[in-house]
């Protein structure tokens, strides 16, 4: 395997691991006590679920705090998940929205339009078009804010159940509140807490908190927000306002992972059932529903040692398989197992939300499979 070739599968088996995380400042939340009507929690839910086309804009401040540690390949996903984000964001419908994500340097822009989707660097001043489909991505500052994580989380799991918080002063609307805590205990994810306009459903902040964690480890919350139609002009990319406009393809992950090792998955794992397989990832199992999700990826035997030699010079934790080794790494609320056994004829990389005796169990059930030859 080639150094370039090495760097882009590892690249993408983070996408992997990424993908299971439920998406996640200080914020300007007032002080001043607020009153009104709150709707039942139930009620409330349903609202922030039924308000996809309730269109908006305003200003989001996001905070993440899970440690994931800095990549060159993955600056923005790190930097989006384990520091401050501000972000600009135009919404009138799911195929028709733009997200701007503001630093000290510029600013980059994702536009998405029913024709398609656009990219703006302000620093190169230059217009991108993803051509092609995208059917799994690595997550980015759109997926964060706060209408679209709070969606994404009570859908996950419907059947858990939710409580009434108190309302809350957000960007000037007085905000009912709900927390949802899964009942299942395997999962890192302790609680989630939403605030959204009670009249509309749309949600104006989320926190995300670790199990047994005192504080939220993501947070994303509207400093400014006004809920009108954006103009159709913010909505277009600047095509006629640039130095230039490229286009490249989407990124196929299908293809940068085609060759990675393909080995036998069972039905369950860990005591829980396989899931349909993810699109765009085939041979990639997925254990468990909702927040209590787990991936198993088959692993290349060299990428799978390079990975695993990496993660124990980082201060992995060593653990003992039937037939072979493996390492854990702990972040708040992901853990990644790195597993090789068969005499390294075998090796997989296991990640979720759960807490590691599933993964530890998983990777027990694993080693224990005896099966063909990997397909190369």
């Amino acid at each position: 395997m080639t150094v370039v070739r090495g760097r882009a599968v590892r690249r993408w088996l983070l996408v992997a691991a990424v993908a299971v995380l439920v998406c996640a400042v200080p914020t300007l939340v007032a002080s001043l006590p607020v009153s009104g009507a709150e709707p039942a929690a139930g009620q409330l839910r349903q609202r922030i679920l039924d308000s996809g086309d309730r269109p908006y804009v305003g200003y989001v401040q996001t905070e993440g705090t899970l440690g994931l540690p800095s990549l060159p390949d993955l600056s923005d996903v790190t930097s989006l998940l384990s520091g401050s984000t501000d972000v600009r964001v135009w919404y009138r419908s799911a195929d028709q929205n733009r997200v701007d994500v503001i630093d000290t340097v510029g600013e980059r822009d994702v536009y998405t339009t029913p024709t398609g989707e656009f990219t703006w660097d302000y620093g190169t001043d230059l217009l991108t078009e993803v051509v092609g489909n995208e059917p799994v991505r690595l997550p980015r500052a759109g997926d964060l804010v706060p209408p679209e994580l709070a969606r994404r989380v009570l859908t996950m799991d419907p059947a858990d159940p939710v409580v009434s918080l108190p309302t809350r002063r957000i960007a000037g609307i007085v905000a009912a509140g709900l927390r949802l805590r899964p009942t299942n205990p395997a999962t890192t994810v302790g609680q989630v807490d939403i605030w959204a306009d009670p009249a509309t459903g749309l949600p104006l902040r989320v926190e995300v908190t670790a199990r047994g964690a005192a504080r939220p480890v993501l947070i994303s919350q509207f400093v400014d927000v006004t809920r009108t139609n954006p103009a159709a002009a913010t909505l277009s990319p600047p095509v006629n306002g640039t130095n230039g406009v490229s286009r490249t393809p989407a990124p196929d992950v299908l293809s940068a992972l085609g060759n990675l090792g393909r080995f036998p998955l069972p039905a369950e794992l860990a005591g829980y059932a396989r899931q349909p397989e993810l699109n765009g990832l085939p041979g990639v199992g997925r254990y468990g529903t909702g927040l209590s999700t787990f991936v198993v990826l088959p692993l290349p035997a060299d990428v799978g040692r390079s990975a695993i030699d990496t993660a124990t010079k980082a201060g992995a934790t060593a653990m003992t398989v039937t037939r072979g080794r493996a390492v854990l790494i702990q972040i708040p609320m992901l853990t990644v197992l790195l597993e090789q056994v068969g005499f390294g004829r075998r090796t997989y990389l296991v990640a979720g939300l759960v807490n590691p005796s599933v993964v530890q169990q998983a990777a027990t059930e694993i080693a224990a499979l005896r099966g063909p030859r990997p397909v190369r």
